[in-house]
């Protein structure tokens, strides 16, 4: 079993604000962002990291792990019932965006579930992940944190740092269980570069509850380069 306590460099007895603390200087240290040319290593230590805290960040968790231990619980596991947990994804949201670095739901299925698509707990709407905005001095700090962090790299590594474009878009979707049931076409409205955009979608007949719909190089654009739009559904009850 993984000694999370030693994984944050915390004792036994380290209190909730000791954990975070710990949990937060390891984070930003080992994010991918901060570590250009260093990803490989760095994701792992990043995940391992959140693991710990996932469970660790987690009264109940914690006493559980402290009892009989977390054993059962494979990696992704703790990671869904971590960010399925809307307020503490929030707050690691705000935490990552105050300091300038990714933590949005696109960033979360790359690094925790593989590109696979994020799965919430039932009856947990997609879209409500990601509609925390930080204010405008949480923006402000942010693009200055991002300044220093590119002015140290080139000072101390010699490399200019610049933050990957996302260009993948998430929305949800809800379709009332009738239309689930027996499929049909739904016009889906969303915002491209700015500017609105309308599309008919097919929904298949049977569809479910999270289920994701990809619709290639209908995300954002820059240049050539188009990302794609993923529809998160919730058949309504």
């Amino acid at each position: 079993m993984k000694d999370y306590y030693q994984i944050l460099g915390i004792p036994e007895n380290a209190n909730q604000d000791e954990i975070k603390k710990a949990f937060r200087k390891l984070a930003f240290k080992y994010h991918p962002d901060i570590n250009p040319g260093n990803e490989e290593p760095a994701t792992e230590r990043f995940k391992e990291i959140n693991e710990a805290y996932g469970v660790l960040g987690d009264e109940g968790r914690r006493r559980q792990y402290d009892g009989a231990g977390y054993g059962g619980y494979s990696q992704q596991d703790i990671f869904r019932q971590t960010f399925s947990n809307r307020a503490m994804y929030e707050e690691l949201s705000r935490m990552f965006a105050q300091a300038g670095l990714r933590f949005d739901p696109e960033f979360l299925n790359d690094m925790f579930f593989g590109g696979r698509g994020f799965a919430y707990q039932p009856g947990y709407q997609y879209t409500n992940v990601s509609t925390y905005k930080p204010s405008w001095l949480e923006r402000q700090s942010a693009k200055i944190m991002a300044r220093v962090s590119r002015f140290a790299l080139r000072r101390l590594l010699g490399v200019a740092f610049e933050p990957p474009v996302v260009l993948d878009r998430h929305t949800g979707l809800e379709i009332p269980q009738a239309e689930a049931a027996s499929g049909g076409e739904r016009e889906v409205t969303y915002k491209r570069n700015g500017r609105k955009k309308k599309l008919m979608v097919k929904i298949p007949a049977g569809i479910k509850s999270g289920t994701q719909i990809r619709l290639k190089g209908m995300g954002a654009k820059k240049g050539k380069k188009s990302g794609d739009l993923y529809l998160h559904v919730r058949v309504k009850d």
